[in-house]
């Protein structure tokens, strides 16, 4: 493990953690490997999910995933850029039946496709916690 596949990684749980959905929906184990391998990346959600992927954070996630790990951007540069972009996220209107009501009224919280309730500024904490106090994994032989 490396600093870029960490990087390749938290781009793939904030694509899944925000749309609630994984990064190749519908693909198998299979599938997903060929298209990781063949450069192959996911597709910025659209509908409602569209709105918390603006143009600045989805573009520090393509650079997440870059086929050249030495080109990828430090964890730092992604949670600044988390930072600018949660402060805008709102909860998403009910349009749809997988919407899952709220018992609060909290405008905080938002709901993912999965109807999973979300608060982003917990998610955010969460991802700053875990790359800040990160210990390196240890190789059993």
């Amino acid at each position: 493990m490396t600093r870029e596949s960490d990087c390749y990684a938290l781009g793939m749980v904030i694509l899944e953690v925000l749309s609630g959905k994984p990064p190749f929906p519908g693909d198998s184990n299979l599938i997903v490997i060929v298209k990781v391998i063949n450069d192959e990346r996911p597709e910025k959600p659209q509908g409602r999910e569209e709105v918390w992927f603006t143009d600045d954070l989805w573009e520090i996630l393509e650079q997440c995933w870059l086929p050249q790990p030495e080109r990828r951007p430090a964890i730092e540069v992604v949670l600044k850029c988390l930072q600018q972009n949660s402060t805008a996220w709102l909860p998403l209107p009910p349009d749809s039946d997988d919407y899952a009501q709220s018992d609060s009224d909290d405008q905080s919280d938002f709901t993912s496709s999965h109807g999973s309730s979300i608060d982003p500024s917990t998610f955010l904490d969460t991802i700053v916690n875990l790359t800040h106090h990160r210990t390196p994994l240890q190789r059993t032989r």
